[in-house]
């Protein structure tokens, strides 16, 4: 009875030797294949991402670099631009400022406009040209006052005996009206031609390297 009931097991353990190999081992074989592969395409899927995270990196890199030279240039640019600026606005406060305030100064006393008509009275003469003039004046300065300094002699070679008054700070404007010609020496005038004059020492002075 025994050995029969250890012949059954053994039939049993046969019966499931069988279906472990018939079933369960070739499910376990696939299974394991599956795992491989799956480790495979994780390893890939990781690879790509891995490569796919460098190339990120390197454009994010690229365009980091891109946008620092853009800034830097950018920066480089406004640098340039504000110095420029600087430079424009000392030369205006210090120079030009300066430079008008004392030729307006020094161009609108009735002595110096007296001196100055004077001179371009005798100019005009000694080129041998008709004497057919006007000679204006700030309006901050009395014409009574010039025609003074004038006297007849040099009024008489206006046209209308008399200094006018104009719309400049300082200096004077002559016109010739046979030639129809302004001789411009009006504050303005004395300005531009004595920025010009100076500027290149200024410069020179305060933005010298």
């Amino acid at each position: 009875m025994k050995q029969a009931v250890e012949t059954g097991k053994d039939k049993v353990k046969k019966i499931c030797e069988v279906l472990r190999k018939e079933t369960l081992e070739p499910a376990m074989t696939e299974a394991q294949e599956i795992l491989d592969n799956a480790k495979v395409k994780a390893e890939q899927i990781i690879e790509e991402a891995r490569s796919k995270a460098a190339k990120i990196k390197a454009d994010a890199e690229k365009e980091t670099e891109k946008k620092q030279k853009i800034f830097q240039s950018s920066l480089s640019q406004g640098g340039r631009q504000s110095l420029e600026w600087l430079k424009q606005e000392i030369e205006q406060r210090l120079l030009n400022q300066n430079l008008a305030k004392l030729i307006d100064k020094a161009s609108s006393t009735p002595e110096v406009l007296a001196k100055m008509i004077e001179a371009v009275i005798g100019a005009i003469k000694a080129e041998g040209l008709e004497a057919d003039l006007s000679a204006i004046i700030p309006a901050s300065v009395e014409a009574r006052a010039v025609n003074e300094l004038l006297g007849k002699e040099l009024l008489d070679s206006l046209k209308e005996k008399s200094v006018l008054i104009g719309t400049m700070k300082g200096g004077i404007e002559m016109k010739l009206h046979k030639e129809n010609i302004t001789i411009d020496i009006s504050d303005t005038a004395l300005l531009d031609l004595m920025t010009r004059y100076v500027r290149k020492d200024f410069h020179k002075f305060f933005f010298a390297k």
